[in-house]
């Protein structure tokens, strides 16, 4: 039956002490003798159910803490997998997901798979339950594109859902591998991450599963940001901890996870519970009990909390989120009725234990709120001191989360910038508590009424985006009448009901109004940074195509008129012929993997294709115009195998292989700092990679206090939408202290021109547009830009440089990295 850890032990023991204290805190505070005995026995189990979840997420995220703190550095390297790992089938099982996002995800990977020289020993299978006819041939055309670089299987009778998929796959071809990467049609995961976790499980022949930890990809919405905000805060002190505390006793979530094809063949077979759903018929959460049954039978199933590489999506809209949880309330609830199968491990029983638990939590609250704020159970002014107590507990993981975070904020403006996240996730899910509250609450009363969620699919269908159903208001006015109308029966005056409703005004306020927070949460932030750069590019791109006559060139950075420069095409063509001769001499051959960043159309990307021919080439950009506009220039080319687009934010961990030579031509200056640039940069560049940046920078002998020199600046920094402007020696001074050594830096200030008509006519335009208040009109925006910046060059203050660096050994990489800032375009 196995043993629990003992660091679980010692967790037991601080959670039933901190429980304890809790608890009679609470007992001290109730009013017994004007309590009836029954209510406060209910209060008493319901309060100490809670708390002891709280309690146990606390400990959870301190020993997490504690865990990090106390972990050695690793060094950043790309890692090979052992000789003798065995063969890896890497399943995506998919149900009506969109097939181009899932095709350009299978794509990189195979990519990722090469690079790291693993594709002779792991095969990519896509597993497709998709059943309506239309989605089936989109699926199919998209995933032709792949080639023989995959497998694809649509089951024609789709039983068994999810793991009746894997089940059918098991059969057919589990026998031919040695282990299985298990991923979800939103997962993304690096090779490098694979090679480890491959070469670990060959080397622990017991080694059932490892279950990753996860990071979520940026959203567009407030609530898929928050989401992140959320995970990115305490995901990492939680997967910390329970890897502690688990030890070889984890759990398994489902996806993202390698697992040993023969242990789970053999011993994670689903039971069918007998009786009628939602109680009985299929599990609807497997994975839990796949892990409790692996374990029974002596497998290690083992939690690697680093997260890198390693991610998946978050649901953008409430109501998706709400569908998901209301089959994960019922599956879990179901756990009720495998937790005391016999010869399931301790560890095992505590993680199903939790699992329901979190559900059960949601309608132990809105009682609890009803029974003390109604006046059906009495309480002096001492019991705020458990509450109190329950509200600390709550807050434990977000500031060990921060505390974690915070070794890598190594300045006040980063230290700054993460407890203001704190403060921001904090108030953001104290709005949405509430809903959740309700809406979990009437998920686990709905499985009880006898009410099946049956099986939806993320990727099955839609549904109605509208948000929190009206309802939610009359709950909110349900849940104010039941505390304040016992109040003014018993009480003398209507003063107790009015304490009554405003106490749980923090409950109530926030359903009265979910309607209208919900389409909130649902949308984009207006205002943000990143939103802001694609925007204006996509108003202005085929402006700037147009009016920068650069032809087939395809370019949106200014033109270079060296000596053998005839047109403008030449000339906006010429930066490409500088980078494929800086590139060449400081790698000492073609690079064979190239990544551009803010890669605008991809007119770089098309030229270097040609001076490359053996070599892939990709560019991110946060323009949806420029990826269609470049698309179409992309197929009329013939280049969809070797050159790819996509609209991402290059700051952001990426499932990406490390390149060979990173460019950013006009870019870098959207970041909010030369570091932060530099920062991003790394997440893609291999170790000895070149990174070329070509951008407008300060001189070295600008007087930042001049008065006309800052309006300058300013006019150009706000007119193209830029995060800074810094000099090439401050730049090059930061290179240097995150490990890139500097190999060239070239003046192409003499080959711009700068009294071009075009010139002569911003001279004027620019200043009476930024006088008239036009710049947020991107149109204007850039009038006022491009003169001020045109000036600067004229007063002296601004220089084109071309920056070459090499990214040093990985033994010099060894520091962990903070994290990048904004985005660049």
């Amino acid at each position: 039956m196995g043993r629990l850890t003992r660091a679980r032990r010692a967790q037991s023991l601080v959670v039933l002490t901190l429980t304890a204290a809790l608890v009679g805190a609470l007992l001290w505070g109730l009013d017994l003798e004007a309590t009836h005995p029954a209510l406060a026995a209910l209060v008493t189990i319901l309060f100490t159910l809670n708390a002891i979840a709280l309690a146990g997420a606390a400990v959870t995220a301190v020993v997490g803490l504690t865990t990090i703190r106390h972990a050695p550095r690793r060094a950043r390297t790309t890692e090979m997998p052992a000789p003798g790992a065995g063969t890896c089938a890497v399943l995506w099982l998919v149900c009506g997901e969109d097939p181009d996002l899932l095709t350009a995800r299978i794509r990189a990977f195979l990519a990722d798979l090469d690079a790291t020289r693993q594709s002779g020993a792991c095969r990519v299978f896509v597993l497709s339950d998709t059943t309506a006819p239309d989605a089936r041939t989109r699926e199919r055309a998209a995933l032709a594109t792949l080639g023989t670089g995959i497998t694809y299987r649509n089951r024609s009778a789709p039983l068994g859902r999810k793991p009746g998929n894997l089940r059918d796959w098991l059969d057919m071809h589990g026998a031919s591998f040695d282990m299985m990467l298990l991923l979800d049609a939103d997962s993304g995961f690096s090779a490098a991450r694979l090679a480890r976790m491959r070469a670990e499980m060959a080397a622990n022949p017991q080694l059932g599963i490892i279950q990753a930890a996860i990071r979520l990809r940026p959203g567009v919405s407030r609530f898929a940001r928050l989401q992140r905000l959320s995970a990115r805060l305490c995901g990492p002190v939680f997967a910390h901890g329970l890897a502690r505390l688990s030890g070889d006793a984890g759990n398994f979530w489902g996806h993202n996870a390698l697992i040993r094809t023969r242990a789970f063949a053999q011993d994670a077979a689903l039971p069918e519970l007998s009786g009628r759903a939602p109680w009985g018929g299929a599990l609807l959460s497997h994975d839990f009990v796949e892990a409790a049954f692996l374990r029974r039978s002596g497998w290690q199933v083992q939690i690697a909390p680093d997260s890198r590489g390693s991610f998946e999506d978050a649901p953008e809209t409430i109501a998706t989120h709400l569908r998901r949880d209301r089959r994960w309330a019922q599956g879990n609830l179901q756990h009720l009725r495998v937790i005391a199968a016999q010869g399931l491990h301790p560890a095992s029983r505590l993680h199903l234990a939790a699992g329901i638990q979190s559900y059960l939590s949601a309608p132990i609250w809105l009682a609890l709120v009803l029974l003390f704020g109604s006046g059906a159970v009495h309480a002096t002014a001492a019991a705020l001191v458990p509450l109190a107590g329950m509200l600390g507990l709550l807050m434990v993981p977000k500031i060990a989360g921060v505390l974690a975070r915070r070794a890598n904020a190594r300045t006040a403006k980063r230290r700054a910038r993460l407890w203001r996240g704190f403060a921001h996730e904090l108030a953001l899910s104290t709005l949405f508590a509430p809903l959740a509250m309700l809406q979990r609450s009437g998920f686990v009363a709905a499985v009880i009424a006898g009410r099946d969620s049956g099986w939806q699919p993320s990727g099955a269908g839609r549904v109605q985006e509208a948000g929190a159903p009206r309802g939610v208001i009359l709950a909110a006015g349900a849940i104010m009448a039941a505390v304040m109308i016992p109040q003014a029966l018993i009480g003398e005056s209507l003063t107790a009901a009015m304490i009554a409703g405003a106490m749980v005004l923090p409950v109530t306020l926030p359903l009265c109004v979910a309607p209208w927070l919900v389409a909130w949460f649902n949308r984009a932030p207006d205002r943000d940074a990143q939103d802001g750069i694609a925007r204006y590019y996509d108003a202005s791109t085929r402006r700037f195509l147009t009016v920068g006559g650069s032809g087939s060139a395809l370019a949106i950075h200014r033109p270079l008129w060296d000596d053998g420069a005839r047109n403008a095409t030449e000339a906006a063509g010429h930066v490409n012929t500088l980078v494929v001769r800086a590139a060449e001499a400081a790698l000492g051959q073609p690079p064979k993997l190239v990544r551009d960043l803010g890669c605008g159309v991809g007119g770089s990307l098309f030229h270097l294709a040609q001076a490359w021919p053996e070599a892939r080439l990709g560019g991110l950009t946060l323009s949806a115009a420029q990826v269609r506009i470049g698309q179409a220039h992309l197929c009329a080319r013939g280049l969809q195998g070797r050159v790819s687009l996509a609209q991402s934010d290059f700051t952001l961990p990426t499932t990406l292989p490390p390149a060979d030579l990173v460019l950013a031509i006009e870019s870098h200056v959207h970041s909010d700092s030369a570091a932060s640039f530099l920062r991003a940069a790394l997440l893609h560049l291999r170790p000895g990679g070149v990174l070329i940046i070509v951008d407008d920078m300060l001189a070295e002998n600008h007087a930042p206090a001049g008065d006309q020199a800052a309006r300058l600046i300013d006019a150009f920094r706000r007119g193209w939408h830029l995060g800074h402007v810094s000099s090439g020696a401050a730049l090059v001074a930061e290179a240097e202290r995150l490990g890139f050594e500097p190999l060239r830096i070239e003046d192409l200030t003499p080959m711009l021109r700068l009294d071009r008509l075009r010139d002569r006519v911003l001279r004027v335009a620019g200043p009476l547009a930024d006088a008239l208040g036009l710049g947020r009109t991107p149109f204007f925006a850039n009038m006022i830009g491009g003169n001020a910046l045109t000036q600067a060059y004229r007063h002296g203050l601004m220089r084109y440089r071309l920056v070459v660096l090499q990214l040093g050994t990985p033994a010099q990489l060894a520091d962990p990295l903070p994290q990048p800032g904004k985005s660049a375009a």
